[in-house]
């Protein structure tokens, strides 16, 4: 019953559920949750997605709008909201898990590299419990996406806002991309993974949280700043 209940218990007191889950190795429930929500918000994406206004503008591009039936363009509508489907179900099977393996990964990797013993499955655990921010997430956006009559791809990024580029839609692309990366959710989960972190490497628990953040400013300077700006900077060139 415990383990049913720490997802629910470390929402709410992380500092007392997170490193009693990493002791006990709790990772199997946090991560079902994670899994099942990210698949309920693919899920009601797909359904209320309007794949037309994919499919269309791809076929006027292609030139092949005026060659195309009505029969014809509804068949790849069709199979468009299907591939969304099958894309949002296979997110939370196999995407999910992957990732909270990765993130494990780093995570031994990260206690090898500053001299501390820490436990592989303790590392996954610690992983786990950090979803629980994006699973609340996800449940949100699963409810949010289910009460829209129909939905676009700019909706859907902008359905649940969780950062501060919510409130500036108009800022210069640098300053959004800044802005984006100050989001509550990762930053909550950060916090998390870094109190799971210390307790699997036995570091005092406001550094093992310090550790979290660091590495997420790390991560986002480096993916959510960095690189799209590179990218979109060589995309811009003739």
């Amino acid at each position: 019953m415990e383990s049913v209940l720490l997802p629910l218990t470390a929402i709410f007191d992380p500092a007392s559920a997170i490193p009693r889950g990493v002791v006990a190795r709790k990772w199997l429930i946090s991560l079902l949750l994670f899994s099942l929500a990210t698949m309920a918000s693919g899920v009601a994406i797909a359904q209320r997605l309007d794949a037309a206004r994919l499919v269309i503008p791809k076929l006027q591009s292609s030139g092949e709008l005026s060659k195309s039936s009505e029969r014809e363009i509804d068949e790849q509508v069709q199979q468009a909201q299907r591939v969304a489907l099958v894309g949002g179900v296979a997110k939370g099977v196999v995407v999910v898990p992957l990732e909270i393996l990765v993130l494990a990964v780093v995570l031994k990797l990260l206690a090898w590299l500053i001299g501390k013993k820490a436990l592989f499955v303790e590392c996954f655990t610690a992983a786990s419990l950090s979803s629980l921010p994006a699973t609340v997430f996800h449940l949100i956006l699963a409810a949010s996406a289910w009460r829209q009559p129909s939905l676009t791809v700019a909706m859907v990024q902008s359905l649940v806002p969780s950062s501060l580029a919510a409130f500036h839609p108009d800022a210069a692309p640098a300053l959004g991309r800044v802005l984006g990366a100050i989001d509550v959710v990762n930053l909550w989960a950060a916090a998390l993974l870094g109190l799971g972190f210390g307790t699997a490497a036995k570091l005092p628990r406001l550094a093992g949280v310090g550790l979290g953040l660091f590495l997420y400013v790390l991560f986002a300077a480096a993916f959510l700043v960095g690189a799209p700006g590179l990218m979109g900077g060589m995309g811009g060139k003739p």
